[in-house]
């Protein structure tokens, strides 16, 4: 039998031949994004302890899917797992911090929290989104430099899936005025609190479960697949669709969750 050879680390490059190095770390930076983008958050960060290369890779990753699951603690109930929650608060924190990551530069985010009524957890959760959109990091500061908000076409922002997030009145005015990109947009079991969602980029609306309050309208005129499932809209309001491209569309309601009607 062969015996097992040492792994080394991608920092190691100075030691042993080609053959003996570790095959992920040679690959170009290009890859391994894309690699990293078909990882959780937190999974993620721990590649940090590879080398040094991959703290610069996670500052310059273009998909953050942050997941509060990954951090539950054993045998907690999800209703009741504070615990856990603190945790990816923590976490969270850290990594949206000045000079690390910013969510204005990616392409793809996803952002899952365990339960909408968790103490109003959706609610703090939503600063992350909120901060984020206002501001960014320049690409060519270094590390810690902070810029402020810029204009709204600067956000690269295509894909943005949320849940169980408390989503105010400005939710919609950050979609339409900053974030010029989107294509897709994906809200499931959110409270939403503004009225109507606007965009001249948007191409897929699914809202899954969601507590509309006082939603009238939605208005893209590039929109191609729209899809509301269950959910209420309170406020006995009616909802207006205006989407002349649309070619799919799917629409789970009932006249006792959307009683205004469509």
């Amino acid at each position: 039998m062969e015996a097992p050879c040492k792994r080394r680390r991608g920092n190691d490059d100075d030691a042993g031949d080609a053959g003996d190095r570790d095959r992920l770390s040679a690959l170009p930076d290009s890859l391994l994004r894309e690699v990293m983008s078909h990882m959780k958050a937190r999974q993620v960060v721990q590649t940090c302890v590879l080398a040094r290369r991959w703290r610069d890779l996670r500052r310059s990753m273009t998909c953050l899917d942050a997941d509060q699951d990954e951090f539950a603690t054993a045998g907690a109930c999800i209703y009741s797992d504070h615990e856990g929650w603190e945790r990816f608060e923590d976490f969270m924190d850290t990594l949206l911090c000045p000079g690390n990551v910013s969510i204005a530069l990616m392409d793809t985010l996803r952002l899952h929290t365990s339960y909408r009524g968790l103490g109003g957890k959706g609610r703090r959760a939503y600063r992350w989104i909120r901060r984020g959109i206002k501001y960014h990091h320049h690409a060519g500061q270094e590390p810690g430099l902070h810029r402020g908000a810029l204009s709204c076409n600067s956000w690269r922002l295509r894909r943005l899936h949320l849940s169980n997030l408390h989503l105010c009145n400005l939710f919609a005015e950050h979609v339409r005025s900053s974030c010029q990109s989107l294509e897709d947009l994906e809200l499931k079991n959110c409270n939403c609190e503004f009225p109507a969602i606007a965009s001249g980029s948007l191409k897929s609306l699914v809202l899954k479960c969601c507590a509309l309050k006082g939603f009238r309208e939605i208005t893209s005129p590039s929109l191609k697949n729209l899809f509301i499932n269950a959910g209420y809209n309170t406020k006995d309001c009616l909802l207006v669709i205006t989407a002349p491209a649309v070619t799919s569309m799917f629409l789970g309601v009932t006249p006792y969750n959307f009683n205004a009607g469509l």
